[in-house]
């Protein structure tokens, strides 16, 4: 019942770029961009005697970015922070830069890393969450906020529901798909494993992101950029990744920076009344 240690997966990819500029009395104008697999792009325009880093988001959610320049002869002029939070589909102006000494070259460099969700992200408290499975079917929690296995830390408010492989799991509130994976077959008791964890993300209209984690091969019924409402099948359980017998893990996350998550407390509506904190061996059922 253990789940991926990032909690949040295919968490975070850096680039490095070198870039160097010998200024001239008339310098050209250009613009040239760094794309991850991913979405998230990094676009320098030169003009004049200045350099402009634009980072562009182009996912349908937030995201939060950390973009570093190393250099030398430059003047940084930063207009967001060094990681900061964009939000979907946005382009922003990050980083001007041009040269502390015109008589003498300027070289620099960038490197940038990101994260799904909105840093710091407040999450609505007064949401209520739908059991991540079908009304009417009842399953036992397996391990609780807290749970002694694995359920510390960025983990520390992610419920486990156990349940017999091909079990349908359901949105437990309405947003976004905007990550998955579905092709891993491998699972077991073992932290070689924690990579291995077929998942759902879902991004929710507060910047947090839903994790639905031990997924089925070939088990994920959306597509990123679906538009999912609550108690919607979206993938079918089993037992791939960090995992000691067949569940779905669900959390609900938010980065604290670009390496640490936050986990966020969240209530269930349920046929047994609403719980604000699932009791490890009880049965709850979806209503």
């Amino acid at each position: 019942m253990m789940n991926r240690q990032s909690g949040l997966p295919t968490v975070v990819l850096g680039v490095v770029f070198l870039c160097g500029l010998v200024l001239l009395p008339t310098a050209a104008v250009g613009a040239e961009s760094a794309e991850d697999e991913d979405g998230v792009r990094i676009r320098k325009i030169t003009s004049g005697q200045y350099a402009t880093l634009v980072v562009e988001n182009l996912r349908e959610h937030d995201v939060t970015v950390a973009l570093t320049i190393l250099a030398q002869n430059v003047r940084v002029t930063r207009i967001t922070p060094k990681t900061a939070s964009y939000a979907g589909l946005s382009q922003t102006e990050a980083v001007r830069l041009c040269a502390a000494d015109t008589e003498r070259p300027w070289r620099w460099r960038y490197q940038f890393t990101w994260i799904k969700g909105r840093l710091n992200a407040r999450h609505d408290d007064e949401t209520l969450y739908v059991l991540p499975f079908e009304k009417g079917r009842s399953f036992r929690v397996t391990q609780s906020y807290g749970g002694r296995l694995t359920h510390r830390d960025h983990d520390k408010y992610a419920v486990d529901f156990g349940m017999p492989e091909g079990t349908k799991v359901c949105a437990a509130r309405d947003g976004v798909v905007v990550d998955l994976m579905e092709s891993s077959e491998v699972g077991g008791p073992d932290k070689k494993y924690k990579d291995e964890a077929n998942f759902v993300s879902i991004a929710h209209d507060d910047g947090t992101i839903g994790e639905y984690l031990h997924l089925k091969r070939d088990g994920v019924l959306v597509d990123i950029g679906d538009k999912v409402e609550a108690g919607q099948p979206i993938a079918l359980s089993g037992n791939t990744g960090y995992s000691t017998v067949p569940h779905v893990h669900f959390g609900v996350y938010s980065p604290l920076d670009i390496h640490r998550l936050h986990s966020h407390a969240i209530t269930f509506t349920t046929a047994e009344g609403d719980i604000t904190k699932p009791v490890e061996g009880e049965r709850y059922t979806a209503k």
